[in-house]
């Protein structure tokens, strides 16, 4: 494929990821067969494309409407908001795994292994947590979640954070779809891109002050991955951001 065709590709799957996600604030309905619509167009881009490296790329694309499908579609008032975020992930699990089963993608080259040269960096970006979680609470002001105040039922929640969201979001994002845009776009073009993808998954928020912040988030999160090689220091950050906007802030701030 062209180069040229490529970016225009990604351009139009960021009007699509952005005009789907607007959508769901109007009818939520017709946001989740937009985005269902995007995953079937990237699925028929791909079985079309002559590029096993290109169609691959296209693959790993559909797992951010995959997400978003799934957070929109499953029923929050039937189970707690804890079990709901467990419940969303096991099926983004099963996805992101597949589809690094059947592209035959190295571990070590999703950054599933612990970095010990840039331990410092790893430690500054799990730090870095701390106030992208407070700035996302200032602009969301989420409502706290209703748990117990037992050491325990905040352990299990800030487990589920840090694996469900931040460790899964993360495999997703700066493993799976970094590997294979990093392939076909480059560095810093597949670093722009991915955390443009971040960003824009936000617009639902109605708040471009939340999309920044997610671009922010997300461009500092790949350029730490491409440097040390490793998810974990960016999937304990990732969590950690989350536990600061939805258990810590609300009950301080």
């Amino acid at each position: 494929m062209v180069k040229s065709n490529l970016y225009a590709i990604c351009a139009v799957y960021l009007i699509l990821i952005t005009s789907a996600e607007l959508l769901t604030n109007y009818n939520q309905k017709l946001g989740i067969v937009f985005h269902v619509g995007i995953m079937f167009l990237l699925f028929i881009c791909a079985s079309l494309e002559y590029s096993r490296v290109v169609s691959q790329f296209l693959i790993s694309l559909t797992l951010a409407p995959l997400i978003r499908i799934l957070s929109l579609s499953m029923p929050i008032v039937q189970f707690s908001r804890m079990f709901w975020f467990i419940l969303i992930s096991i099926p983004v699990f099963i996805a992101v795994f597949t589809c690094i089963w059947l592209q035959g993608v190295h571990p070590a080259s999703l950054g599933l292994h612990i970095s010990t040269s840039h331990l410092s960096l790893e430690a500054g970006v799990i730090l870095l947590g701390l106030p992208f979680g407070l700035i996302e609470y200032q602009i969301l002001k989420p409502s706290p979640l209703a748990l117990n105040l037992r050491i325990s039922d905040i352990i299990v929640a800030s487990l589920i954070f840090i694996i469900c969201t931040g460790f899964l979001e993360e495999i997703v994002f700066r493993g799976l779809i970094q590997f294979n845009t990093m392939r076909v776009m480059g560095r810093w073009q597949g670093i722009l891109f991915i955390s443009a993808i971040f960003g824009v998954l936000h617009a639902g928020n109605l708040t471009p002050f939340d999309c920044l912040l997610a671009f922010s988030a997300g461009f500092v999160f790949s350029f730490v991955r491409e440097k040390t090689g490793s998810l974990y220091g960016i999937s304990l950050s990732h969590g950690l951001i989350n536990i600061i906007l939805f258990m810590v802030a609300p009950s301080y701030f």
